[in-house]
């Protein structure tokens, strides 16, 4: 599978964040994914996709870490 950019949200309204992934799943709208945590900080954080693209952005992104599950 082709690598996909995933924008992300942390919270509603807020402004997304752009991450990649090349695992074998394919995510969708509204999927909550786990993302790398904030630096300094260990572990990762909950975001929901709000969108998905081939195109790669300008600058460069963070691995998704996988879905959350449950």
């Amino acid at each position: 599978m082709a690598r996909q950019y995933i924008a992300c949200a942390f919270r509603e309204g807020q402004r997304p964040y752009t991450y990649h992934y090349d695992g074998p799943e394919e995510f969708a709208l509204g999927d909550v994914v786990k993302v790398p945590a904030r630096p300094g900080e260990d572990g990762w954080q909950r975001a929901t996709v709000v969108a998905i693209s081939a195109e790669a952005p300008a600058f460069e992104t963070k691995g998704i870490l996988g879905r959350v599950e449950g």
